[in-house]
């Protein structure tokens, strides 16, 4: 394995905002810029995958678009892709020699699912693939493509999906021309209308929160619970799932805290935050969310225990709690600082929220820079606490294992 390998995903979601697919990104931190030789980073990538992770272990129940240029698809390691798992993203750039069109045939004629990679669309890229679109499922079209080459996409029967949506506004624009499947992380940012209210439901988890990180006694913690029947029932469906092992089948909040322990059940609250839709269709719908969630989370966490002499008491709960509000303005739809100020937030986490400042602050950013693949400002984070890349990309494979592993569950027992 190499050990200087970034890889990390971005979700692209149905027009209901349910998660569709991934892309797999991928980096060699040796190279200076973007990676040159692109057949030689999707074998690593796909080696990796397939041999020590595992496929279902990285992408679920989904399927992945990774980059495939003109040596990767000329090669016969192209044969040993697993078709059901792996969607071959084309670089519009490249040069459509005989050979590459009779093999991108070929391949389409296996059963192999094909797509032209992150474009701005204009006539010229049409025209290059005009004779192989109906070989083609699909075209990542960049939404910052202005409106008059939009427009040409009503010309072709090709499944368009709009990539770089990071705003409300450029998911506004991507409807106008009828999106079907986005990819980009404008979920995870507040709408500019702010709602009046916060949602009750996740109000009472957040109040539950305050209340288990409290010096509050069992007792008291229990008739808390008690006293709201929704929150209760879905943390005891989730105990008894099949994430947990326990000899016999827990039935009270009280056998709950006992096994679990105060800050396993606070953590959970603060995932349940983000979890209180209550039909099918909402739930589908906040998948997204709850993923990029539980996956920051669990890297912040993971991260911080490689860090050494921080001078931050209890970073590790700290960085939790930072990673779950740091959130909370896509759950409520409003502005961050109206929402912390609401909660009293201590002003270590907020100013590490709002300003980036301290190591909070830091692994905060690092988390985001992972997200969004910005390889420059994760180098640089590593560099600074020494954290090795191996170390790295384990965590990072094991924190997407896990995300999925709880969606899965979470699924089961809504």
């Amino acid at each position: 394995m190499n050990p200087n390998l970034y890889i990390a995903r971005q979700p692209i979601l149905c027009s209901d905002e349910s998660i569709f697919a991934f892309e797999l990104l991928y980096r060699d931190s040796n190279k200076s810029s973007k990676i040159q030789d692109d057949r030689e980073a999707t074998v690593a990538v796909l080696s990796n995958v397939l041999n020590k992770f595992g496929v279902k272990n990285l992408l679920g129940d989904k399927k992945a678009f990774i980059k495939a240029d003109k040596n990767f698809l000329m090669h016969e390691v192209v044969f040993y892709i697993p078709k059901e798992y792996f969607i071959f993203s084309l670089q519009a750039s490249m040069n459509l020699t005989d050979a590459l069109k009779e093999r991108i045939i070929e391949l389409s004629e296996l059963g192999y699912t094909l797509a032209i990679n992150d474009v701005l669309l204009t006539k010229e890229v049409l025209k290059s693939f005009n004779s192989l679109l109906e070989y083609i499922t699909y075209i990542k079209v960049d939404i910052n493509s202005t409106e008059q080459n939009l427009e040409l996409l009503k010309e072709i029967a090709t499944q368009v999906i709009f990539t770089k949506v990071e705003t409300h506004e450029l998911y506004d624009k991507a409807k106008k021309h009828h999106a079907k499947l986005v990819q980009g992380f404008f979920f995870s940012k507040p709408k500019v209308l702010e709602q009046e209210k916060f949602d009750p439901q996740s109000l009472r988890a957040v109040e539950l929160c305050n209340f288990m990180m409290s010096d509050a006694s069992i007792d008291e913690i229990v008739l808390k619970f008690e006293q709201n029947h929704a929150i209760s029932l879905q943390l005891l469906k989730y105990v008894n799932s099949g994430l947990f092992h326990f000899r016999h089948t827990i039935s009270s909040i009280r056998q709950v805290l006992t096994l679990m322990g105060r800050t396993p059940l606070t953590q959970w609250l603060m995932l349940m935050m983000y979890s209180t839709k209550t039909n099918q269709s909402e739930q589908e719908s906040e998948t997204a969310l709850m993923q990029l969630l539980k996956s920051r989370t669990d890297l912040m966490v993971e991260t911080s225990k490689q860090l050494k002499d921080t001078n931050v008491q209890n970073l590790t709960s700290k960085v939790y709690f930072l990673g779950v509000l740091s959130l909370l303005d896509a759950l409520f739809n409003a502005n961050i600082r109206r929402v912390l100020d609401e909660l009293n937030i201590d002003i270590e986490i907020k100013d590490a929220i709002i300003d980036g400042k301290g190591v909070l602050g830091e692994i905060l950013l690092f988390a985001k820079s992972l997200e969004n693949f910005d390889i420059k400002e994760v180098e640089n984070f590593c560099q600074k606490y020494r954290i090795n890349t191996q170390v790295l990309e384990d965590l990072s494979l094991e924190v997407i294992r896990s995300a999925n592993e709880f969606e899965l569950s979470r699924r089961e027992n809504s």
